[in-house]
């Protein structure tokens, strides 16, 4: 790995956003550092460390909340006015040491195929705040994870926000309860009745998508589980997330 010729560490948005509009210059975000230190690019040579700017804590407006990208996962977990379903993912993002160190930007950029927090988060219809020194763009998630470094490229994710009403269910089958999923099914109706549905684990990124689209999907094989085994358990796991979500609707 190269050595870093520069850490910067702005105490204003204007100043992190100039330095990471360079062109002549590869540089990358520190948030938390959990994916950043082990897995650095070759052809990073400076960072921007975020801490020091004013992009934690919670906003509420009418049916949607806002969450500054520097809110830490634990944080997420220990609100209580946020929707069950968010502090439950965020609880399963990985151990207390992770959460206190992740971020909730961190975890929209990093985009773990497996990230039931993403999952949830599509359900509940989150958009991604961009700022870059010419403008801020509001993209819904599922569009910016399609192509995440054109999203950021130039710019900063500085916000995320998602829906605060609905009720919401998520199944997973892992290799135990601590661990990552191999499959997740992330349901939330809305209040309107309409229904979404997310799964992680079948694709590059956690996806929306409907139940009958399920036997389409061609998901990644690994060691814990062939791709016909990923398809029927999103299969199984989606269906019982929607009746979850159908049973407590008749209570």
């Amino acid at each position: 790995m190269t050595i870093l010729q520069a850490y910067h560490r702005p105490r204003d948005l204007d100043t992190a956003l100039r330095l990471l509009a360079r062109s002549d210059v590869r540089t990358a975000v520190l948030a938390g550092g959990i994916h950043l230190n082990p897995h650095r690019p070759e052809d990073v040579i400076e960072v921007v460390d975020l801490q020091d700017l004013e992009l934690e804590g919670v906003r509420r407006a009418d049916d949607r909340i806002a969450v500054g990208a520097m809110t830490r996962l634990q944080a997420l977990v220990e609100d209580e006015t946020l929707p069950e379903l968010i502090r439950i993912c965020a609880h399963r993002s990985g151990p207390n040491t992770f959460r206190n160190q992740g971020t909730i930007g961190g975890v929209v950029v990093g985009a773990d195929p497996e990230s039931e927090l993403l999952a949830a988060l599509l359900v509940h219809e989150a958009e991604v705040t961009v700022r870059r020194q010419a403008d801020s763009q509001r993209l819904p998630l599922a569009a910016f994870l399609e192509d995440i470094a054109a999203a950021v490229r130039g710019g900063l994710v500085t916000e995320i926000t998602f829906a605060s009403t609905g009720a919401g269910a998520v199944e997973r089958v892992a290799r135990t309860p601590a661990d990552k999923p191999i499959v997740a099914a992330v349901a939330r109706r809305r209040p309107d009745g309409t229904t979404l549905l997310a799964l992680c684990g079948v694709a590059p990124t956690p996806i929306l998508l409907d139940s009958d689209q399920i036997a389409e999907l061609r998901p990644p094989a690994d060691f814990r589980g062939s791709s016909e085994y990923r398809r029927e358990m999103a299969r199984v796991l989606s269906r019982r997330a929607l009746q979850t979500l159908q049973s407590s609707q008749g209570d």
